[in-house]
């Protein structure tokens, strides 16, 4: 271990005083002939990271000309009927353009950063940050022809399932007011599926895609692992953190996935994916099989026995939703597809393997500011994010996020091999769906509304993971309500395609909102 310098700047701040906090902090201490030594050192660290320290920051540079930011504003209560809308503005190519995404309206959920629009995280902990660089999904968005129609509210520092912990207030669900949409994507729910947007990109750490697209009617993707890039996007924990589209059709939700996915080199977790040019066109694949009256013949579907468990069992779902869902995965026998059970006992371990890691990995983006593992850094969220150390900040974030941070921190200090223990076993659950992927060419897993039970397994395993609409139910308390259900799709690793075929066929077959 070395420094740059062993010279010691006559403005060199550091001091005993300092060297004696940090071995406080760590509960050791110095003998007094070595404590000379090891101050010179920290003196010339000192230093050498100062160079460092003041450079300036260094992002991605969004063309401002081309991609001007316009009508930028916070929405009047009138124009936020349902309190989707984080922030507001219009963004689009001032060239003629006639990408694949041309004259489409879209939002992005408000952990995903867009120069000159104000970035909430769903927090008032840091109000008025306005972000300098796009991310990389918004740029490949405005560069296909999109319209960016603003920001869709993330719930408190995207960490409830339900859409009441947003600084700005309670989002309602499209089919009852009062009703959750779902979260932490529940901005892009219900602005898509009233209308206001016609396509956003939401962001899953545990279902915060696929929650809110079941429960808005909605087609919702979590893509492969790496296949979209996070450069950008506000991080949780780098090995869960996905972003993916929702959409009213599966058809748009190919498009937009197209268009967004594919290696960017300020993210190292997209090495594994093809460039931008060699994704596959899935627009094509889904037309092909218009007018086919067998269009999944051979087709092999593998009903998860364990993710009805979850559903079926009463003690945190409703039970009526693993009916709902037994009932439109028989369906695909009509479209040629085989249907059958398949048992994978670890899938009920997957939610504490999730827990362990999500909990340990977020506490040091939360407390400590680290960046996400990627190429690139948000350096100035990093400065914000250090506001939670404050007595005011402390007091501005939700309950998911305080309890996300007091559990991180009991871990580490109470288990610190906990998280290395639990990457590992992902090894073996990972290993254990693949077994079962080799048999089918998707899996089917009901839908929980015990919220993140069958969802989260596949964020830290990397699975593609699609949640559709299949039909209706009443709500418990009130039965001249009806809320959509959605069933969840699981593909292999990069195999989208197969997963949208599965959809497809099903959305052409039969009508959701009759059944």
């Amino acid at each position: 271990m070395s420094v740059t310098s062993l010279e010691v700047s006559a403005s060199n701040p550091i001091t005993k005083a300092d060297l004696d906090n940090i071995l406080h902090k760590l509960g050791q201490k110095l003998k007094p002939d070595e404590e000379p030594a090891y101050l010179g050192l920290l003196q010339a660290l000192h230093d050498s990271v100062e160079t460092v320290l003041n450079l300036p920051d260094y992002e991605p540079v969004p063309d401002l000309q081309r991609f001007p930011r316009t009508n930028v504003h916070f929405p009047k209560a009138q124009d936020n009927l349902h309190g989707g809308w984080a922030w507001k503005c219009t963004i689009k190519d001032t060239q003629p353009n006639d990408g694949a995404l041309a004259g489409r309206v879209v939002v992005v959920k408000d952990n995903i950063t867009v120069a000159g629009v104000d970035c909430l995280l769903g927090t008032a902990m840091f109000e008025g940050w306005k972000p300098t660089a796009d991310a990389t999904v918004v740029t490949r968005i405005l560069e296909a022809g999109g319209t960016l129609a603003g920001k869709a509210v993330c719930e408190n520092l995207s960490m409830s399932a339900s859409s009441f912990s947003a600084a700005t207030g309670a989002v309602h669900n499209p089919y009852g007011r009062g009703y959750s949409t779902g979260g932490s994507s529940s901005g892009c729910g219900v602005l898509v599926a009233t209308g206001e947007a016609e396509m956003a990109m939401g962001g899953d750490q545990g279902g915060s895609v696929r929650l809110p697209a079941s429960w808005c009617g909605l087609y919702g993707l979590k893509p492969t692992f790496g296949l979209v890039p996070y450069t950008g996007i506000a991080p949780l924990e780098a090995t869960i953190d996905h972003t993916g589209p929702m959409t009213q059709t599966c058809l748009d939700n190919a498009i937009l996935l197209k268009v967004v996915a594919g290696r960017d080199d300020l993210d190292s977790r997209t090495a594994g994916s093809p460039s931008p040019a060699d994704v596959p066109d899935y627009q094509t694949v889904l037309m092909s099989l218009k007018g086919l009256d067998m269009p999944l013949k051979g087709f092999r579907i593998g009903l998860v026995k364990e993710g009805f468990e979850v559903c079926e069992n009463g003690s945190l779902n409703d039970p009526r939703v693993g009916v709902k869902v037994r009932e439109a995965a028989w369906r695909w026998r009509q479209l040629g597809a085989e249907v059958e059970e398949v048992s994978i006992p670890m899938h009920h371990l997957a939610p504490a393997l999730w827990v362990c890691i999500s909990r340990m990995g977020c506490a040091p983006v939360l407390w400590d500011g680290m960046s996400n593992h990627s190429n690139f850094s948000m350096v100035e969220l990093s400065r914000k994010m250090q506001r939670i150390r404050t007595a005011e900040g402390w007091e501005k974030l939700a309950w998911a996020p305080k309890n996300m941070l007091l559990n991180g921190r009991y871990l580490w200090d109470k288990h610190p091999e906990l998280y290395g223990k639990a990457v590992n076993q992902v090894q073996l659950l990972r290993t254990k769906y693949n077994e079962a992927l080799s048999q089918f060419d998707v899996l089917k897993i009901s839908r929980s509304l015990g919220q993140t039970l069958n969802t989260c397994p596949f964020n830290i395993t990397g699975h593609p993971s699609l949640s559709m609409p299949v039909g209706m139910l009443a709500s418990l308390d009130d039965s001249t309500l009806r809320f959509p259900v959605g069933l969840q799709v699981t593909g292999k690793h990069m195999d989208e395609t197969s997963i949208y075929k599965a959809a497809f066929a099903w959305e052409e077959k039969f009508n959701w909102k009759s059944l």
